[in-house]
């Protein structure tokens, strides 16, 4: 499993024209952030904001971690995937099973 890369932190404003979540950045973030992607030669990047377990008043709510998940290069997908109707009945017959 891949090291988690902490990143910044958010929390919910109430503005009279609704919530808005405000993320802040350190300049330390943007660099691991960029580091992380020179090294594993992406151009596009995934952040997952996350709730805090414990909020404290006037503090953060929330934190910013890069989603780090990569597809599995041994995974096979299968070739046929067939779509099954639900309550459809199936004619394997070869003919025209049309009921009219």
């Amino acid at each position: 499993m891949a090291e988690k890369i902490y990143c910044g932190v958010a929390k919910i404003r109430k503005t009279s024209f609704g919530d808005q979540t405000q993320i802040s950045l350190s300049r330390d973030d943007v660099k691991k952030i960029a580091q992380h992607m020179k090294d594993e030669d992406l151009t596009w990047i995934n952040i997952n904001i996350k709730e805090k377990r414990e909020v404290v008043e006037g503090k953060p709510t929330h934190y910013l971690e890069v989603d780090t998940w990569k597809p599995d290069p041994n995974y096979k997908k299968d070739a046929q995937q067939g779509v099954v109707l639900k309550g459809a009945d199936v004619d394997d017959s070869g003919g025209d099973s049309l009921p009219f």
